[in-house]
């Protein structure tokens, strides 16, 4: 069988090796993204809060610079693709009076920096905020922040990018890279590929594929714990103040989904792995203490924690380097969902100096996807998540767009993602989704790799 070849492979299909595919796709090219997962999206881009950021510490760094690039660029891409999110803003709050003291530096720190601020006082807070406890004395507002649809996004791009020619490979993982004469072969558990140029977006993975390149680089793998409520307490984001900031993280906050749910955390500590997403009572302990006191009232049910994988590589900071034929993206942690854009197009930007041929051509236009939830005078079908709302319709239009396990339509519908988390509607999804892929409901799987639910 004659070895297929294409202009560019792209390894990994997290945000930013979406927004590579986005980019790539847009130019007369063939593109192939390889991907270990069943489905996009499912390694460090599940796990985050997908807060389009503003301020990242050190404000010097190459990552702190992209996510400003990065971030009108964010939702000018969300609006295009139709993909749902909420603007908003985040206070810095003091608790304590030292805090309180260093406030008119802090905002005459951040508004030198180019960002937009605004010193806040109390009364103006808890008129707006009520929420806020009696401990919070001031803060500082930062605007152009952004609550996404963390997967709305994710999906997005996959359909764009596919629809306008990027061929995608899932399940499928890189054993071995060989740089030729004047292309690059990449052979996989599956078959062997050869290009004109790699891009190695792979992650939580980049370092091994770093590695398959004739590089060598470790990462410090750190794990950060949310906490998801049933409601929001605030409009804006709520972070306390920190004089002596830990730079590999911006601290966390009380936060929000973009419909509606609570989201605390993250934490930061070091994973014993790449596959440690375990939750304990101490991280969430840790949670709770640590921003319970910047509200007076109850955050509402529990409805679960999960936990991330951070890569954070050595000098915290973002690498992108090019190595013969081959572009790395490495170490892209907190804020690389923020700068995916800035670090595409900064990609495609090197592709072109390396010889690549960009020339434009006309792109199809990916159709949103519609909820009921958005707009229930408009849903179709009958309703079998009653938590948010999903219609059968949805159900299986999702598997239609690709999903082919369980939390692939999850994640397209929230469906078995609000209050009862799938108690009451689990098997209704099970038995609508197999009928639309025409299979048993006993080959349906949860995330692949066994994950049976009826046996």
């Amino acid at each position: 069988m004659a070895e297929e070849k294409y202009d560019v492979i792209v390894v990994g299909t997290g945000i930013v090796g979406l927004m590579v595919t986005y980019e790539l796709s847009h130019y007369r090219l063939r593109v192939l993204a390889l991907e270990r997962n069943p489905e996009p999206g499912w390694g460090v881009s599940r796990a985050h809060a997908a807060i389009a950021h503003v301020v990242q510490l050190p404000l010097g760094s190459l990552k702190s610079k992209l996510a400003r690039m990065g971030n009108p660029r964010l939702l000018r891409i969300c609006d295009e693709l139709g993909v749902r999110y909420r603007r908003t803003s985040t206070l810095i709050l003091a608790t304590r009076m030292l805090h309180l003291l260093a406030l008119p530096l802090v905002y005459l720190y951040l508004r030198l920096s180019g960002f937009r601020v605004r010193l806040r006082g109390r009364g103006s807070l808890l008129r707006e905020e009520p929420a806020l406890s009696d401990r919070v004395l001031g803060g500082v507002e930062v605007g152009g922040y952004a609550v996404i649809d963390n997967f709305d996004l994710l999906y997005a791009l996959y359909e764009f990018s596919k629809l306008n020619g990027v061929v995608f490979s899932f399940g499928e993982e890189v054993k071995a890279v060989e740089q030729l004469n004047s292309s690059i072969r990449v052979i996989t558990d599956m078959g062997s590929y050869e290009a004109s140029y790699l891009v190695n977006a792979a992650g939580l993975w980049a370092d091994d594929i770093f590695r398959l390149t004739g590089g060598d680089i470790e990462f410090e793998l750190g794990k950060g714990v949310l906490l998801v409520f049933d409601r929001a307490v605030s409009s804006k984001l709520l972070a306390p103040l920190h004089l002596r900031p830990d730079p590999r993280t911006k601290g966390g906050a009380i936060m929000f989904t973009h419909d509606g749910r609570g989201l605390w955390g993250p934490n930061l500590r070091l994973a014993d792995g790449k596959d440690d997403t375990l939750v304990d009572e101490w991280d969430i302990e840790i949670l709770m203490e640590k921003f319970s006191k910047l509200i007076k009232v109850d955050p509402g049910i529990p409805l679960k924690a999960y936990a991330g994988i951070r890569p954070i590589p050595p000098g915290n900071d973002f690498l992108l380097e090019r190595r013969g034929r081959t572009i790395h993206v490495i170490g892209t942690e907190s804020p690389g969902f923020t700068a995916s854009p800035a670090l595409a197009e900064l990609v495609v930007r090197m592709l072109g100096e390396a010889g690549l041929k960009l020339e434009g051509k006309p792109v199809l236009r990916r159709e949103p996807f519609r909820r009921a939830r958005d707009d229930p005078k408009k849903a179709r079908g009958r309703v079998i998540c009653a938590c948010n709302l999903v219609t059968e319709e949805e159900v299986r239009e999702a598997v239609r767009r690709g999903a082919r396990t369980l939390k692939g339509i999850f994640y397209r519908t929230g469906a078995c993602m609000g209050t009862c988390q799938g108690s009451r509607c689990l098997a209704e999804v099970l038995e609508v989704a197999a009928d639309e892929m025409g299979v048993d409901a006993r080959s349906l799987q949860l995330g692949g790799e066994g994950s049976w639910i009826v046996s």
